[in-house]
């Protein structure tokens, strides 16, 4: 009886092991491409990552008109006059994105469900946001990378200076981000780029710092924010970090875009690993689920 039991338990044995393999392997396969569909449902455009502003922010004379489809739309064409590409850029950017805040124009606590980095686009970034260490950069977050920034789609001044900045620093053309209390605006080849506003100032910003009245026909549309703007062109003007500080951003940026997707596709590939270990002992062992099932019930009846 014993022989016989013993006998029996070591068939029985790698029956169960390649069944508890393919279980184990098709469940953590299942759970990788559950996981894989939720990682990539922003970038493929399944779902929005990110709140909208609402229509009245929309449709203000800092709103949306037209939204960038394709970055590179953004890049300089061939023979095309420098200038003439500058006031592009500025207005096309401007045009994609709204300025927008629930409490008047600075940043509140009630605005992190529109700053903080959504669990949709980056999950690693959005769990980072919660530890104190990370919670004040996290949380009123702004990219660098001119592809994030604008399928977010609204921002303050310099969230569309650092896209306007990104989009010229990969081309190797000069720019600098200036920044003052008031306002933040790119300055590329003595001319002034300002897309929160959409206006290309053909001026140095020297210029319009001595003489700030020289905005007055540039900025004629937003007459009610001149006072503003006057201001801010007369004050102390900045540089808002360094090549470096920008590029280790992007790095950064770029490093967690790729780490975001490692996760899913280990559960994926490891489950289909095991899923088809599991199934070539099982074939080599010439037992099939319904065998293994008999074995067992042979072994209970015993």
């Amino acid at each position: 009886m014993n022989d016989a039991f013993e006998i029996r338990y070591q068939k029985l044995r790698p029956s169960l092991t390649a069944a508890l393999l393919c279980s184990f392997g098709f469940f953590s396969a299942g759970v990788g491409a559950a996981f894989l569909l939720f990682v990539s449902a922003y970038p493929l455009g399944l779902i929005s990552a990110y709140p909208a502003p609402p229509a009245e922010a929309t449709e203000g004379p800092l709103g949306f008109q037209q939204k960038v489809v394709d970055v590179d739309d953004l890049y300089r064409a061939t023979d095309e006059p420098m200038q003439a590409y500058l006031e592009r850029l500025t207005k096309a950017v401007a045009g994609g994105m709204v300025h927008y805040w629930t409490e008047g124009d600075s940043w509140a606590a009630t605005d992190t469900s529109y700053t903080r980095i959504s669990v949709f686009d980056n999950y690693l970034l959005w769990m980072l946001s919660f530890r104190p260490q990370y919670r004040e950069t996290l949380q009123n977050y702004e990219f660098v990378t001119p592809r994030k920034g604008l399928a977010r789609g609204y921002g303050f001044c310099s969230q569309v200076s650092k896209i306007v900045y990104s989009i010229l620093a990969d081309q190797g053309i000069e720019a600098t981000i200036y920044s003052v209390p008031q306002h933040t605006v790119v300055v590329s080849n003595g001319n002034i780029l300002d897309s929160d506003y959409g206006v290309f100032v053909p001026r140095s910003l020297e210029d319009v710092q001595r003489e700030p009245s020289i905005i007055d026909t540039y900025y004629a549309q937003f007459a009610p924010m001149l006072p503003l703007l006057k201001t801010a062109y007369g004050g102390a003007w900045q540089p808002a970090g360094t090549i470096e500080d920008f590029d280790g951003v992007r790095a950064y940026e770029a490093k967690f875009e790729r780490l975001k997707w490692a996760p899913p596709l280990a559960l994926l590939a490891t489950g289909m690993v095991l899923a088809t270990f599991g199934m070539m002992l099982r074939h080599r062992e010439g037992r099939s689920p319904s065998a293994a099932r008999q074995a067992g019930a042979d072994l209970a009846g015993s």
